[in-house]
């Protein structure tokens, strides 16, 4: 399973994004500039190769030019021309790319608090086949939390070892997400088989007015749940909810 927690400080604009994921089948891919770390997506560029494999690799970016215009580029290539490489490539990844993001906890109580508005609004739980079915899906995959920004050498590696250490890596303190990434063409909202919704969980903190909306979806074969408080440590339970049935989970 696969889950997205979402929340609004708005209770209808909460279940209107419920609505969309329900019954419209779409789901949104943020654009990485609205991120929350000032580090997404940074990388550590190498641009140490051996002479002939730099040359290669310009005739393969500009294959119309000629042995003289490498000539005159490489006695140009300095500090100042790696950095344009380098600006021109996290450009392209923040501003044309979208990414939704995704988990494999339900019961993250961080999660909770910082992605569901303080435990006041859902998390959908998807098929995992679900990330198959979004709409101008490229690369996916789970991301690896790390001490220091991936390294990727600007001759030598690869153009999917560009993209995995690019969009697939993330600091240390976000281990807690334990993130689960689809990269999209384009940001904005996606379309996707919602027949792939399993479940929805509301938050402890729930309203009953989302609570109402929540428990209809049962005759579509989602199953609901709400959750509670443990009562004796700092944990999460997951109640079934049934229609007409309330409780406060935060008590």
């Amino acid at each position: 399973m696969l889950y997205k927690y979402v929340g609004n400080i708005d209770d209808d604009k909460v279940i209107e994004y419920l609505d969309a994921f329900v019954n419209k089948g779409t789901i949104y891919a943020s654009r990485t500039l609205d991120f929350n770390d000032p580090a997404e997506l940074k990388l550590i560029f190498n641009f140490d190769a051996e002479f002939e494999i730099i040359k290669k690799r310009f005739h393969l970016d500009c294959p119309r030019r000629t042995e003289y215009d490498f000539r005159k580029w490489y006695e140009r290539f300095d500090k100042n021309s790696k950095w344009l490489i380098k600006y021109n490539m996290r450009e392209h990844t923040l501003t044309t790319k979208g990414i939704v993001c995704l988990t494999r906890d339900y019961d993250n109580y961080l999660m909770w608090s910082h992605y569901a508005n303080s435990h006041t609004g859902f998390c959908i739980g998807f098929d995992s086949v679900f990330t198959h079915s979004i709409e101008d899906r490229g690369l996916e995959g789970e991301v690896v939390y790390v001490d220091t920004y991936p390294r990727f050498n600007y001759y030598t590696d690869s153009s999917q070892e560009y993209l995995n250490c690019t969009y697939l890596h993330k600091g240390m303190p976000w281990a807690y997400e334990n993130e689960y990434r689809v990269i999209t063409e384009g940001c904005g909202i996606k379309r996707f088989d919602k027949s792939l919704i399993k479940e929805i969980t509301l938050g402890c903190r729930a309203s009953f007015k989302l609570q109402d909306y929540a428990s209809k979806l049962i005759d579509k074969g989602i199953d609901v749940y709400k959750m509670a408080l443990d009562r004796d440590s700092y944990r999460l339970k997951r109640v079934p909810v049934k229609k007409g049935e309330y409780f406060q989970g935060d008590t």
